[in-house]
């Protein structure tokens, strides 16, 4: 107390007296430094001293300071708070004197002591930024220095931790020794006590501890740990590895159940030791001695807690096993504790304060603390420990293997509990080591992946089996932990090299991504940020793997979409360089052919297929380019061959018609007759020049069209010496008669003309030949010179050859200096007659310089008024001096203007006249011809390929190609496997670099699951032994793990759904018909349950209520049919002791897999599993109650067998109806039975043992057998089992049991362990329920001090502790209470009572509940938890509650936080949590209490109700109770309730004799009314409890109701009114019932037809108009809906409003608005109308719908919600068009006044820039 006084308290004496009485007793020696250097407190507090205003005393406290420093102890402890940087910060605001004591305890602190841990990092804060002060060490551990043990509070700095440690718990000396004695086992060199230890961890010591013991005190963990890292190589090694698998696994399962037990606040109980507990009540020496004691100890009578006697001697180990082990206390009763109690009786809390507890010794629990782990060190540890167990191949190890990815698959869970994403960037010391840790484990991983990867072709095609599963395990669980801890923007920086290196390989793995897509994905976005080259050609390859599923697709797919086929087949070719096959262009080519034959083609069609082809004609790679060619050559013989003219039809010629256009001939012509494929693009001109005969007219003309651009290029091959060459010269023959209506003469001279370039003197010669006719042919021909003699003919053919052409482009270099006006001047002296033509000749020479700078206006102008002039200069003599600058700026204005040349190249007159010219004048030195770009150099279609040389030699790319194209030539990886394994594969038809290895097609059948799964079903079936089975069952084993590792991802197969499709049933009932004949035969057997549990589990989880669960059905069936098999199991292992460790295994396996079963029975529908569900239960009953009582001496019990049979037991009992089916016994019978058993277990395991032990061991088996006790008292009092008692045991068989009467039940009630006291709680509860239980329950504690209300009030006073003791005490208050003394005298229940012994008064009855409830100042009490309940509903922070800091502070003020997180994981729980040991616990009132306090209020209030009516207002408890933070527990409850009603309706819909179940359905319906009725109340006008019904997911549960509310009214009519309440001005409740929002399940899509809104809408729609509650409640909902706009558009999508215009509208004629009514479907259509028209969406959605507008404006003078509507419409101005075309002006006359000026001018503020029509403004200028 005295240190306490210190604690910041708001008196400055009580702080002063306090400091005095502490210096006082130091003075004295009363008290010395020793004595107070455990009270850690003490130093917070003496540094806070100087954070008050007002500080006296300073120098004393900095001289007490500076004494504690001298300690070593209190030095570390000074260190431990943060006092260095405090008083350093201090230091400068004292005064010199006070400055020197402070640096005196400084230099203190800063010397070292001699066992200073290595590493210390430490910091306290100013007021500035006052935080709680711990410290981070590494222990230098000689056995497991890489872990780093971490205090219980977590450093300020430390920013990764989401939970670190749990509350503290004290050992006594019993179960340290059992700790330390396993421990020691652990590391013996002998293995089979090694594997008997970890068996007996796993079955016991695991079960009966609570799993953080074994992080507080890491040291058994270290041992486990080590064992992992024994070589897996030959002997008995790695015969230890999986026993310590297991052991961790289960820590792990149960240190996740601890976390979720922690974060429920409904089992909260701030006392975590036994220090704590509730010690109000003690059985005196008399009564010990009445309860037939034979021997009591010290410890025993001075135990502050209830207590029965029994067998005080403790066990031999305390560990389940018999033997002589002796404690190594050397002490006395119960191990000897270390410090003797005094033997007077504690009568009151005060006293019991002072009382020191037996068994529990002296403990260094800094020390301890500071050594032990935190959960994110365990969990990496145990990955890091784990994990190089993945790198097995063989196929001994291969159990291993999936062991250890379970274990993994655990550990990962936790780590994502404990570790965020921050631990990349803490830079604290427990951030980097983790962040190392972590680092390291993905390291290993790689390594992993990279070995089971690069496996040998050379081992068996069973190791290569396993080591792609292994790899595909492994992957999962790398992808698993990366998305739980690596953020993906934080990949590239934390991520090591050879994990991308391996996340590569992964994303190229084309089975995987075949079997997990999502999780490829999710590799790939870790691939993107780490990686971008190996991203980037993973896009590659999925590119190239697209183009080859293309291919295939293509060639496979008949009749289709033609321009799907264009798509599919330009892909192809696209992906020719990956898949080389060549077929693939024939089809190309006859795709392309096919399109242009039709008469009246597409021409999107032929321009699409056209691009097509002349990829195909122009393609970079050779082999392609030449099939091309070659395809078409084929197609046009096919076309234009001589083979053709028999046929009588004239349509093979249309075949070519997709060649007969100019960009295919330019392609061919350009490119293909230079190339290599120059022979064949030969032959396809010379077929096309040559097939006039073969072809149509109209053909015949199209080629010639086509041929007419390409001319120019095609004349380059004219000859005289080959076929095509000849060809080419008939082109510009004149005398080719045919093609003279094709080709106009203009054509054919310009070809003609071409050919005088050729180099080819024959060719020349023949072009001159073509000339002639159209030099002579002219008019004027007569008259033109010069005169064409034989001398000028035989000139021609060389006129043009030069030796040196120059280049004649045109200067840019210089600007002109003429100014246009100037160049039209100089054009006008050209062009004019009158002036003299030497001048005109001065004019055209300078206009050829200044055109020589291409100045565009120039060429403009000529390009007008040349032509002309420049053609006449040369035919008169006169002006051939004109001829030499005209023909050069002629030259220059051709070349700069395209568009002129082209014009004036079709002038016949033109070109005949400069030939003549040249004749005439020989213009040579003006270099003509000129070398010019004619044609493309690379062909304007080639396309760019893809690179694919890396992709094709790069093995993981190759293979992943390889794979790509197999799957899509054979239409999916089915048919592959199929094909594969068939004995007759077909020859391969493609490339054979394509072709699949063995080992990649074992790959694949061992990744897709339906052939894997059928592979090892047809295995198990044909197996010839025990191996083959055994290596089945793991694989099966393996790929449902894979399922359950994956989540949340969905694989493509998922492996139940597989399996059931597979006639499995089959192959495993034949080994579960037969019993073990051997050890093998029961290993074999072990494997086949741990099958079937595993597959049943998964079942559980993955599927929702099934109405044909064919699955369990069989597996009821054989059970009940084979009851003599597995069900003996249960008993004829417990018979003797177990010989083998086989048959423990076996025994576990069976436990686990009957509790499995009874879980999935909770969830079925399917009718004939429920028939078969009870007498399964019952015959399972029997069986385990066989099991529990197997021996006459309950100590020779075998504790592993006994803790499966009380799980299995638990399980059961859980099970409604679990005794009602057995044929040879009466339920009555059987629940009798099971009650002695379980009385014999606690008389045996709690009672005989000492009852109030504070120990540990053991705790599993009475927590079970008080479960199942509570699940049996609710079996038996349904029914006509209620005639049943736990206190006069009428029913029991055995005398011993009962004589106990409930004298073991009490101490439970304030047991160390929380779910021993829930437990137990509740069936004190349930035995109340009954007169004879309240009896009997206040006849076994009337020796304790206060009896047994004063022991219940006790215990619900206690704020720390939420427990299920109102609950008996309301069930107390129901018995008849005597009112005063003269009924108590006839009364036979005499309780309460309350004596003073001072004044030897006595009150009974109600007399003493009010004294009770006065002197414990109940209400008052009630008060001040209602003010201080916990708002959270999920989790919460276990905070110390600290005053606010002024100065300088060590602590942080906190209180316990709001979190509604509705996640998995614990958020964040103790980031910022205060030591445990060093702080006072939490105090936190819970919903659940608070709840509990209500129902007993409720009961005061019927018996005592004006005494309980005053202290309600006097406390004014009414209105604390009504807040809202106290509601959210509430609606939490409601909806649950709602839940659990829907789930027993639909149970009730679907059993036998639905009839009779009616009565039970109504009952149902009416909870439903009651509890939708209480949240609609919770939720009026309360926007966060709307919030807290939101994350309940309130709309889904009532979705499911709707079916039943259908069917009745007045359940509907509540639930309406509730979603009226829950959706008013609330968005976020709105979208939820359309199916978007927080409140539906993740995962699922928004807006689905099956939404609680479409329920509504058809609700209303199908409704007769009969103005029913149901109805208007629906329009009002949907009125509340639409303010919502996901809601808005659901109504629209569904044309909700279509149904507006059938609704009668009454003839209501010169009726006021005012008078009509709004009632009615009419109204409540136009208040919906209304809601819709106030946005804008909704304002479009009345608009869309014809006639609404015309509707409104009729009913507007009416009714005054159309008129409101019309109103909001007129807001927007985008809706004035309509509102004018709807004569919307006319209609407002008739309204009211008021109204019509309303929209009246809100219409014409929209319509302010309409001109309007010229009614509408002589009715404005009409109303005013």
């Amino acid at each position: 107390y005295t240190v306490a006084g210190l604690e910041r308290h708001s008196l400055v004496e009580i702080r002063v007296r306090a400091l005095k009485s502490i210096l006082s007793k130091l003075r004295h020696s009363l008290i010395s430094v020793h004595d107070i250097v455990q009270e850690k407190m003490l130093f917070v507090h003496l540094l806070e001293w100087f954070n008050f205003p007002e500080v006296p005393m300073k120098e004393e406290v900095l001289e007490l300071l500076l004494t504690l420093s001298k300690h070593p102890s209190a030095a570390q402890m000074l260190r431990d708070v943060g006092a260095v940087d405090f008083l350093t910060q201090l230091s400068p605001n004292v005064e010199p004197r006070l400055r020197a004591v402070i640096d005196g305890t400084l230099d203190q602190l800063f010397q070292l002591p001699e066992l200073l841990p290595s590493r210390t990092e430490y910091r306290c804060t100013t007021s500035e930024d006052s935080r709680i002060c711990v410290i981070f060490l590494s222990i230098n551990d000689s056995c497991f220095t890489h872990l780093i043990p971490l205090c219980c509070a977590v450093h300020e700095s430390v920013r990764c931790l989401k939970f670190s440690v749990f509350p503290w718990l004290t050992l006594t000396n019993t179960d340290r020794h059992i700790l330390s004695s396993n421990e020691s086992s652990l590391g013996s060199s002998n293995h089979n006590l090694v594997r008997t230890t970890c068996e007996l961890l796993r079955d016991v010591i695991l079960q009966d501890f609570p799993a953080e013991i074994f992080l507080q005190r890491p040291s058994i963990v270290k041992s486990l740990l080590s064992l992992l890292r024994l070589g897996s190589g030959k002997g008995e090694v790695s015969y230890l590895h999986l026993p310590s698998i297991f052991c961790l696994r289960q820590l792990c399962v149960g240190l996740r159940k601890r976390l979720r037990f922690h974060q429920d606040p409904s089992f909260y109980s701030a006392k975590q030791d036994p220090v704590s507990q509730n010690s109000s009540f003690s059985y005196t020496q008399d009564v010990l001695g009445a309860q037939g004691s034979q021997a009591s100890s010290p410890g025993a009578e001075c135990s502050p807690r209830p207590s029965v006697v029994g067998r005080t001697g403790q066990r031999a180990r305390g560990d389940g096993q018999d033997g002589d082990a002796a404690s190594n206390s050397g002490s006395s009763h119960r191990g000897g504790a270390a410090i003797q109690a005094p033997r007077q009786m504690a009568h009151s809390p005060a006293d019991v304060t002072h009382l020191e507890l037996p068994d529990l010794g002296v403990e260094d629990v800094l020390e301890l603390q500071l050594r032990q782990l935190t959960l994110a060190q365990f969990t990496v540890a145990t990955m890091e420990h784990a994990i190089p167990l993945l790198k097995t191949g063989r196929r001994q190890c291969f159990h291993v293997f999936h062991r250890v990815l379970e274990l993994l698959c655990d550990a990962v869970l936790l780590l994502g509990d404990s570790v965020c994403e921050l631990v990349w960037d803490d830079r604290s010391l427990v951030g980097m080591e983790l962040k190392e840790k972590l680092q390291v484990c993905l390291e290993l991983l790689a390594d992993i992946l990279s070995y089971h990867q690069s496996f040998s072709g050379d081992i068996p095609h069973s190791s290569q089996v396993h080591h792609r599963m292994a790899y595909i395990g492994t992957a999962i669980f790398t992808i698993k932990l990366l998305q739980t801890i690596l953020p993906l923007e934080k990949a590239s920086d934390n991520l090591p090299e050879n994990t991308a290196t391996a996340i590569f390989h992964l994303c190229l793995d084309t089975s995987f991504g075949g079997l997990l897509p999502s999780m490829q994905e999710t590799a790939v976005a870790y691939l993107e940020q780490v990686n971008s080259d190996g991203h980037d050609l993973y896009r590659r390859v999925t590119r190239a793997a697209l183009w080859m599923e293309s291919t295939c697709i293509y060639l496979k797919e008949g009749e289709k979409n033609w321009l799907e086929l264009l798509e599919l087949a330009d892909q192809a070719v696209d992906g020719l360089p990956f898949h080389q096959h060549l077929p693939i262009i024939k089809e190309c080519v006859r795709i392309c052919s096919y399109l242009w034959k039709f008469d009246q083609p597409s021409p999107f069609l032929q321009t699409e297929s056209q691009k097509l082809l002349l990829k195909l004609l122009s393609h970079p790679l050779l082999p392609v380019k030449i099939e091309t060619y070659k395809c078409a050559l084929n197609l046009v013989k096919d076309c234009l061959g001589i083979q053709n003219v028999s046929r009588q039809e004239p349509g093979p010629c249309a075949g070519v018609g997709f060649l007969l256009h100019h960009r295919m001939l330019y392609e061919v012509v350009t490119f293909g007759l230079q190339d290599s494929v120059n022979v064949p693009a030969k032959d396809i001109l010379l077929f096309l020049l040559k097939g006039r005969l073969m072809m149509t007219a109209s053909t015949w003309d199209r080629f010639n069209e086509a041929l007419y651009p390409v001319m120019p290029i095609l004349q380059g091959y004219a000859s005289t010496e080959e076929s095509l060459g000849n060809c080419v010269l008939l082109i510009s023959d004149m005398s080719d008669v045919a093609r003279d209506n094709v080709f106009p003469s203009t054509a054919k001279l310009k070809a003609a003309l071409r050919l005088l370039f050729t180099k080819q003197p024959t060719v020349r010669i023949a072009a001159v030949q073509q000339i002639l006719p159209h030099l002579t042919g002219n008019d004027d021909a007569h008259t033109a010179r010069p005169k064409l003699d034989q001398s000028a003919i035989a000139s021609l053919p060389n006129l043009y050859c030069l030796r040196n052409p120059l280049d004649i482009t045109l200067d840019t270099s210089n600007k002109s200096v003429l100014k246009v006006e100037s160049v039209e001047k100089l054009f006008c002296i050209l062009y004019s007659d009158t002036v003299d033509i030497s001048l005109r000749r001065s004019a055209a020479e300078q206009l050829s310089v200044v055109l020589q700078d291409r100045q565009r206006l120039c060429a403009f102008v000529f390009s007008l008024q040349l032509n002309a002039k420049w053609v006449c200069c040369c035919s008169p003599q006169s002006l051939d001096c004109l001829l030499e600058p005209c023909v050069c700026i002629l030259r220059k204005l051709v070349y700069a203007d395209p568009s002129l040349r082209h014009n004036l190249a079709q002038r016949n007159l033109l070109l005949l006249t400069l030939l003549r010219g040249t004749f005439t004048r020989q213009l040579i030195k003006y270099n003509i011809p000129f070398q010019a770009a004619t044609y493309h150099a690379v062909s304007p279609y080639c396309c760019v390929l893809a690179p694919s040389s890396d992709l094709l030699t790069l093995n993981p790319a190759r293979q992943a190609l390889q794979v790509a194209w197999n799957t899509a030539w054979h239409s999916g990886i089915d048919n592959l496997l199929e094909q594969l394994c068939s004995t007759t594969r077909d020859v391969t038809e493609f490339h054979p670099d394509l072709k699949l290895s063995e080992t990649q097609i074992l790959s694949l059948q061992a990744v897709h699951l339906p052939a894997a799964l059928q592979d090892c079903i047809q295995t198990i079936v044909t197996a010839a032994g025990h191996g083959s089975v055994a290596s089945a069952l793991s694989r099966l084993n393996l790929y449902l793990l894979f399922d359950r590792l994956a989540l949340p991802h969905i694989p493509t197969h998922s492996c139940r759904g597989t399996l059931h499709s597979l006639s499995w049933q089959a192959a495993v009932t034949r080994f579960l018909q037969v019993r073990p004949a051997c050890v093998e035969d029961e290993r074999l057997l072990v494997g086949i349950v741990a099958f079937l549990n595993a597959y049943f589990k998964q079942m559980h989880t993955e599927s929702v209520c099934d109405p044909e669960d064919e699955d369990l059905r069989w597996m009821l069936e054989l059970l009940l049919n084979q009851v003599r098999t597995i069900y003996t199991f249960c008993i004829s292992m417990a018979q003797e002791e177990l010989k083998n460790r086989v048959s423990q295994r076996l025994q576990r396996e069976l436990t686990s897999f009957f509790n499995t079963l009874l879980l999935r029975l909770t969830h079925t529908t399917d009718r004939l599993c429920l028939a078969l569900a009870g007498p399964f239960k019952s015959q399972l009953a029997v069986r385990l109650l066989q099991s529990l009582r197997v021996s006459d001496a309950p100590r020779f019990y075998g504790l592993p067998s006994l803790e499966r049979t009380l799980q299995g037991m638990v399980s059961l009992t859980a099970q409604p109806g679990w005794s009602s089916h057995c044929p040879n016994l009466e339920p009555s019978t059987l629940c009798s039975k099971y009650l002695s058993g379980l009385l014999e277990v606690i008389s045996s395991f709690y009672v005989e043992w000492g009852g109030n032990s504070l120990s540990f061991m053991g705790k599993g088996v009475t927590k079970n057998a008080v479960i199942c006790l509570l699940h049996l008292s609710h079996e038996m009092m349904t029914g006509n089992k209620n005639k049943w008692s736990l206190g006069n045991e009428s029913a029991t068989e055995e005398a011993s049991a009962s004589q106990l009467g409930l004298a073991w039940l009490i101490p439970l009630w304030v047991d160390r362990d929380q779910e021993v006291r829930f437990a137990s709680l509740g069936l004190g509860a349930a035995l109340s329920s009954k007169p004879s239980g309240c009896q009997a329950l206040c006849a076994s504690c009337q020796n304790i001090s206060g009896g047994l209300w004063g022991m219940l009030l006790n215990i619900l006073l206690d704020q720390q502790e939420s427990s299920m003791a109102a609950f008996i005490l309301q069930n107390l208050l129901v018995m008849p209470m005597p009112a005063n003394a003269e009924e108590a005298k006839d009364s036979h229940w005499q309780h309460p009572c309350v004596h003073d012994e001072v004044s030897g008064v006595s009150l009974v009855g109600l007399p003493a509940l009010q004294a009770l409830l006065y002197h414990c100042q109940y209400f008052q009490h009630v008060a001040l938890s209602a003010s201080s309940c916990y708002r959270g509903r999920y989790t919460f922070h276990l905070q110390p509650h600290v005053g606010a800091n002024i100065g300088p502070s060590p602590l942080e003020s906190s209180t316990p936080g709001y979190d509604t997180d509705t996640s998995n994981s614990v958020t964040s729980q103790d980031s910022r949590q205060a030591e445990p040991s060093a702080v006072e616990p939490v105090v936190m009132v819970t919903p659940d209490l608070l709840t509990a306090h209500c129902g007993l209020l409720t009961n005061l209030l019927a018996i005592l109700p004006d005494f309980t009516l005053t202290a309600i207002q006097h406390h004014q408890l009414l209105k604390v109770l009504a807040s809202w933070k106290l509601l959210s527990g509430l609606i939490d409850s409601c909806v649950e309730q709602v839940k659990q009603t829907q789930s027993r309706l639909q149970l009730e819909s679907v059993r036998p004799g639905k009839a009779s179940h009616r009565k039970k359905e109504e009952g149902y319906l009416k909870e439903v009314k009651m509890t939708v009725e209480i949240l609609r109340s919770a939720l009026y006008c309360n926007d966060e409890c709307k919030v807290v019904a939101t994350d309940a997911r309130l709309t889904l549960a009532l979705y499911a109701l709707w079916p039943w509310l259908l069917l009745d009214n007045p359940t509907m009519e509540a639930v309406l009114e509730l979603l009226c309440v829950y959706t008013a001005n609330c968005t976020t409740a709105c979208s939820s019932l359309c199916g978007n929002g927080p409140g539906v399940v993740p995962g699922s899509k928004g807006s689905s037809s099956s939404s609680l809104m479409h329920s509504v809408m058809k609700l209303s729609s199908g409704l007769a108009s009969d103005n029913s509650p149901i109805q208007n409640l629906a329009f009002s909902l949907l009125a509340n809906l639409a303010i919502s706009r996901d809601c808005r558009c659901l109504l629209q999508k569904n044309n909700f409003l279509q149904a507006f215009l059938s609704v009668p509208v009454p003839k209501a004629a010169g009726v006021k608005a005012t008078s009509v009514g709004s009632g009615g479907l009419l109204g409540q259509w136009l208040r919906l109308l209304v809601s819709l028209s106030c946005a804008e969406d909704g304002q479009q959605s009345i608009l869309r719908v014809t006639g609404a507008l015309e509707l409104l404006a009729d009913l507007a003078p009416h009714r005054r919600h159309a008129l409101l509507t019309l109103h909001n419409l007129c807001f927007c101005p985008a809706n004035k068009s309509h509102v004018i075309a709807n004569g919307m002006e006319r209609n407002v006359g008739v309204v009211r006044p008021g109204a019509r000026k309303l929209i009246l001018r809100q219409y014409f503020i929209s319509c302010t820039k309409i001109v309007f029509p010229v009614y509408v403004l002589h009715y404005i200028n009409q109303l005013g």
